[in-house]
């Protein structure tokens, strides 16, 4: 059982993890990878063509679920099948008036702007969530949201809320949690909220602001771990003992050991400002806003996608993947671009390890 912990006696620990182990990316890491001329052969873009009946110019967000691709856009949530885009737009009365990100994780759909909802059943039906009052005045934007056992947070435009009894088939109520990082320094925007699984799990959050992070809640000790501080931390995500945060200005941190280390990649130019990031089993992708970057852990090769192929679509506000048909969607300010990898999805180290030792014993035998 998930072990709770009440806002008031959460302590503030600074965490310094591997920071600074910067990571080339290429023999001309120096350069941004337009100047370096990184591409390859095995990607293309795929051609939309017609009308998919989304609106045209920016999307702010994208998600996959088992059914349905779900894209935020002119502050509205649309949906399409899986199979072929004819995107609708989805209305409920317990929508935000205006949404400006979907998600999924933990088997909830959350939609998020000004307000929150949420959906058990890939949003089929939705319930609105009930925010706290705010000493300050002023609407609640929520920003990012989800689960760990029965304990649900949403980051906001001031801070996080939760609930420690969280039905999602229920109306509930939200409490608002201390500030992240003291009284003193006050509530700071949480522009993304990740669960980890497994045992020990944890929740992690990122502020971008002046005074931003990259902290964890850390079960062990029942108190918020602050692994980077008063840096301006955008989007994370967590995959096992991978752990990947992208950040405003300084590019990508990532971690293979469940965030005990981390290690700075920082591409330069555009790319170093990171809005989205997807995981697979065997890669890493990331919308920034140079354009796509493509990462598969044993290759180790960063790839640079967009321009190089002649496909300027502008900043990439978001990213999901798609791993068994080696596709990643993402929602950038020239509408829904889809990138194809061709072939498998990349495998994971663990199987390339098994590879390995099964090719030593055939060969010792």
């Amino acid at each position: 059982m998930h072990r709770r912990y009440p806002a008031a006696p959460l302590v503030l620990v600074a965490l310094l993890a591997g920071c600074g182990g910067e990571e080339e990316i290429s023999e001309q890491a120096e350069l941004t990878p337009e100047e370096a001329g990184v591409t390859t052969e095995d990607f293309h873009w795929e051609t939309l063509g017609g009308d998919v009946g989304l609106p045209d110019g920016t999307l702010t967000s994208i998600e996959l679920t088992p059914a349905a691709v779900w894209v935020t856009g002119d502050g509205r949530l649309y949906r399409s099948g899986r199979e072929g885009f004819d995107f609708t737009v989805v209305t409920d009365e317990n929508l935000p008036a205006e949404v400006q990100r979907v998600t999924f994780a933990n088997g909830i759909l959350w939609a998020l702007g000004s307000g929150a909802a949420y959906s058990a059943d890939e949003g089929n039906g939705w319930s609105a969530a009930r925010l706290p009052g705010r000493d300050e005045g002023g609407e609640w934007r929520c920003l990012s949201a989800d689960v760990l056992g029965d304990d649900a947070y949403i980051g906001t435009d001031a801070g996080l809320v939760y609930n420690y009894s969280f039905n999602p088939r229920a109306t509930v109520s939200f409490n608002r949690e201390k500030p992240l990082m003291g009284a003193e320094i006050g509530y700071r925007r949480i522009t993304d909220v990740r669960a980890e699984t497994g045992d020990g799990a944890g929740i992690w959050a990122v502020s971008p602001d002046e005074y931003g992070f990259l902290a964890r809640l850390d079960p062990a000790v029942g108190r918020w771990v602050m692994i980077h501080p008063y840096d301006p931390f955008n989007r994370v995500e967590v995959r096992g003992e991978r752990v990947w945060a992208g950040s405003e200005g300084m590019g990508l941190f990532r971690s293979e050991d469940g965030g005990a280390n981390f290690y700075e990649v920082n591409p330069g130019g555009d790319w170093k400002n990171v809005n989205g990031i997807a995981l697979g089993a065997g890669s890493c992708w990331a919308a920034t806003d140079g354009g796509a970057v493509y990462y598969p852990y044993v290759d180790g090769q960063w790839e640079f996608h967009g321009v190089q192929e002649g496909a300027d679509y502008g900043v990439m506000h978001d990213v999901v993947y798609d791993e068994e048909a080696n596709t990643a969607y993402f929602a950038t300010e020239k509408g829904l671009a889809v990138g194809i990898k061709e072939g498998p999805p990349a495998a994971p180290p663990e199987e390339q390890t098994v590879e390995d030792d099964e090719a030593d014993e055939n060969v010792d035998g």
